[in-house]
Order: structure tokens, then C-alpha cells, then sequence
């Protein structure tokens, strides 16, 4: 890496303090508008007023990190634009500075930034989501896992062992018809239970099986069958197994959650395709902040008629359609059977780099 200049210091002291300003405003404003919306609850679940902060410096991090690429385009553009504005710009050209020289210092900070964000969403915020999901079960939302009922669960959880489940709670540990099935190495089964209700024991690890009944089939064809009314059993798995957090996958570093992806395809699991989604999204949120710091400082770097107001409405335009997109095609690529996760969640940045690339060309003329 070549040694920074004045240019370099003058651009990047500038354009990073910028974004610092610009980060704090926005989290505080954000904490602000949370806190009145929950603070209610704060108070009708006693949520003492350590673990409050503890999970407002939790909360910081997540949306700091989850907006940075945002809030990085927001410093960019304002920054920009105020360079414009009093014709420093233009100084510099003339002193025969050319565009790719003047655009090194921002790409600098936004490397910077990336690879911040890259460390944050891998390996920091994951510990961090853990306390902060923690809190929000247990001051703000603590009835919502009694209502949270999975549907159609059909996974395998063992070598040849197949349940399925048409309606499970997740917070009252029950069911309703339950099947399980055992397979041999040649894929016939030698096992069938099934009952109309399940109910598991979280002390005792055992489940309650209502109207159930029960086959073994032998190999020279004949068959044991027994049913009864209620019977106290134990299984090889349990609720976890089948009945997925829907916030596990922000609850793992990305060695874990590799880990827990591979467990999950080997179980046949309709949820991996999720898990696979937020691993391809630790990295491409990062990357967005190169590309938008292209696409902010071409659009910014001529004075336009309206000044700094113009620039910063295009860019909270482009922000706004930034933000859209992402959040449709991360659905699409957690739910749609078509196409890669890998392809809907960098769309976003393919399509906006191309935006950055025409803005970046226009801007050398």
C-alpha cells in the first residue's frame, strides 16, 4: 500500500468522521424509537435497567452493522456533495489530479469499512445476538413462543429414522400426529409408530404418546403390531431437532453455522436453504459498501444546480430502492426453489455495481 498523502488523510479523515457522525445519529435515533415503542413492556416485565442498556449496546451493533453499507452511502454522498459545493472538487482536477487518484482515499475507507463488517457479521455479532434474542424473549415478547406453532415438519433425524408432524408447538412442547419411521441399510422399513397426540417432558426427556399405534416388520414379512391409549416413551431426538429456532442461524459464528448446515442437508431438512441464504449474506452485505461508495462519490463529484440537498434526495432514493431490493430477493432466495441463494443474494450488488460502473464512467468524463 502506497503512503498516504495530504490528499489521502484530507479525504479519508474526512469521509470516515462523516460516517462516524452520521452512524451515531442514526442508532441514536433508532434507540430512541425503540425504546419508546417497548418501554411498556420494559415495565410490565420488570426488565431491570442494566440488562436494558446491555441490550441497547447489542442492539447498536446489530442494525449499526446490518445499515452500514447504507450509512456509508449516506457519508459518502454528504460528504461529497459538501466537497462539490465549494469547488475543491475541481481545484484538485485542475492541479492535475485525475479521478481514479481522488477516488483512492474513499476506497480506502470503504476496504476498511468492509472488512470490519466482514469480522463484525462473522464472528462478533453472533455472540452478541445471542444476549440480545435472550432479552427480547424474556422482556419483550415472552408469550410469543406459546403461539408458535411449525407445520407439516417432515425431517429425518437419524441414520434411516423419518418423522413427521402436521402441527407442532414450540413453546408448549406438543403435537399432533406424530409418525416415525426406522429404514434398514436397504432402505425397507422395519418400524412404524405413530399416535394422534405428543406432548414432550422437558424435565424428563420423555414423550407422552396419545391414541398411538405401533408395527414391526420382520423380515420373513410377518408383523408386530400393538396400539394402546397412552404410552411414556423416549426418542433418540428431540424438539430442537425437528422444531428449528428461527433465530439460530444469527446465533452461530460462520464455522458453527457451516457446521449446522451440513447436519441440517444430511437431515433433509427444509430450513437449510435459510441457514445456506445468511451465510452467503455475511458476505455480501460487506462487499455492498465498496460498490456504494463508488455509485455515492460519481454521483456527488459534480456541483449540481440545488447543491448538497439534490444529491443527498437521489441518494435516499437509491437507498430506499437498495433496501427494497434486498429484502425481496433474501426472501427469495430463503423460500424459492429457483435459482442459487448465492445469485438472489448478491443480485443487489451486481445490479447496483452496474449503476456505480455507468456513474463511475459518466464521472471521468
Amino acid at each position: 500500500m502506497r503512503p498516504l498523502k495530504i490528499l489521502d488523510r484530507y479525504i479519508l479523515k474526512n469521509f470516515l468522521g462523516t460516517f462516524v457522525v452520521t452512524e451515531l445519529v442514526v442508532l441514536i435515533l433508532a434507540t430512541i424509537v425503540d425504546m419508546s415503542e417497548k418501554i411498556d413492556k420494559y415495565l410490565t416485565n420488570q426488565a431491570p435497567a442494566s440488562e436494558i442498556a446491555t441490550y441497547y449496546l447489542n442492539f447498536a451493533l446489530y442494525y449499526g452493522n446490518m445499515y452500514m453499507s447504507l450509512v456509508v452511502f449516506l457519508a459518502a454522498t454528504i460528504f461529497t456533495s459538501k466537497f462539490a459545493a465549494r469547488s475543491e472538487i475541481i481545484a484538485i482536477m485542475s492541479a492535475g489530479v485525475n479521478y481514479n487518484r481522488f477516488l483512492r482515499p474513499y476506497l480506502y475507507g470503504a476496504v476498511l469499512l468492509t472488512v470490519l463488517s466482514l469480522l463484525i457479521n462473522n464472528f462478533i455479532l453472533p455472540y452478541s445476538n445471542i444476549r440480545r434474542l435472550d432479552f427480547e424473549a424474556r422482556y419483550v415478547k415472552p408469550r410469543d413462543e406459546n403461539y408458535q406453532v411449525v407445520q407439516d415438519i417432515h425431517k429425518q433425524v437419524g441414520p434411516g429414522q423419518i418423522i413427521y408432524i402436521k402441527d407442532w408447538n414450540v413453546g408448549r412442547a406438543v403435537g399432533s400426529y406424530f409418525t416415525f419411521e426406522q429404514y434398514d441399510s436397504t432402505g425397507a422399513m422395519t418400524h412404524k409408530f405413530s399416535s394422534e397426540h405428543i406432548t414432550y417432558d422437558r424435565e424428563t426427556s420423555r414423550y407422552r404418546l396419545t391414541n398411538y399405534f405401533s408395527k414391526d416388520l420382520r423380515e420373513d414379512g410377518s408383523e408386530d403390531i400393538f396400539s394402546g391409549y397412552t404410552i411414556d416413551t423416549v426418542f433418540a431426538f428431540t424438539p430442537a431437532d425437528f422444531s428449528m429456532d428461527k433465530h439460530v442461524g444469527d446465533k452461530k459464528n460462520s464455522i458453527e453455522l457451516e457446521k449446522l448446515i451440513r447436519l441440517e442437508q444430511q437431515r433433509g431438512s427444509p430450513d437449510v436453504r435459510t441457514l445456506i441464504t445468511e451465510r452467503y449474506k455475511r458476505v455480501a452485505l460487506p462487499f455492498s459498501s465498496l460498490i456504494l461508495t463508488v455509485l455515492a462519490v460519481a454521483l456527488c463529484s459534480r456541483k449540481k444546480r440545488g447543491g448538497t440537498g439534490i444529491n443527498i434526495a437521489i441518494g435516499i432514493v437509491l437507498m430506499a430502492a437498495y433496501l427494497f431490493m434486498l429484502r425481496v430477493f433474501e426472501t427469495t432466495a430463503a423460500k424459492s426453489t429457483d435459482g442459487s441463494p448465492l445469485f438472489w443474494i448478491w443480485l443487489p450488488n451486481i445490479l447496483f455495481a452496474g449503476i456505480a460502473y455507468y456513474l463511475y464512467r459518466h464521472a471521468k468524463k
